[in-house]
């Protein structure tokens, strides 16, 4: 795990919400394999808003829903979500290379909450995950993206644009989240 993803452990619920997620009901959620539950992290609310702090920073999620990553990455690629299409999906989502022991985030999930949990999670309960809400699953170093969009449209940036001046001021922001978080490891209120 890279900084960020440890700093983010002390955001981890101790339970699965009691509420319906991409698990399912909370007794579906309660009944995966602990193999599984132990690569899920739902993370409380100030986890929560610290991801949406820190998507909102990186300007990675600017011209949502309509043009995902405008202007942040080069390379986009989209598949569309139709019946019957497991093979292909996580065939899909398989090439794109990620560790599946690799920590990712979503940013919402319908419990309310962002999630921290290994890719293979991701290929694993992608039915569950790209259900309903838009949603962005990415990385703590924001090489790369996948959006889904609720009319079961997925689109995967990679490969970043670099813009001199807008990197400086994300940068900024990034470090006062990154500041904010070493702060709350020190027992001090982030």
């Amino acid at each position: 795990m890279k900084d960020f993803e440890k700093q983010m452990t002390q955001y981890w619920m101790k339970e699965f919400p009691s509420v319906w997620s991409f698990l399912g009901s909370p007794e579906e959620a309660g009944k995966i394999p602990t193999e599984h539950k132990d690569q899920i992290h739902f993370l409380n609310e100030k986890g929560t808003v610290l991801i949406e702090q820190f998507l909102e920073s990186s300007k990675m999620t600017k011209g949502f829903p309509f043009k995902p990553f405008n202007d942040y990455f080069k390379r986009i690629e989209d598949f569309r979500i139709t019946e019957n299409c497991d093979t292909e999906i996580k065939e899909w989502l398989y090439n794109k290379g990620i560790p599946f022991s690799k920590y990712v985030f979503i940013d919402y999930d319908r419990s309310g909450h962002a999630l921290m949990l290994t890719w293979k999670m991701i290929l694993k309960y992608w039915e569950g995950i790209f259900f309903a809400e838009d949603l962005l699953v990415f990385d703590s170093a924001l090489q790369w993206g996948l959006f889904y969009y609720h009319g079961d449209q997925l689109w995967f940036g990679s490969e970043v644009i670099f813009k001199p001046k807008a990197e400086a001021q994300r940068t900024i922001e990034m470090n006062e989240i990154l500041k904010s978080l070493s702060n709350a490891n020190k027992g001090y209120e982030a």
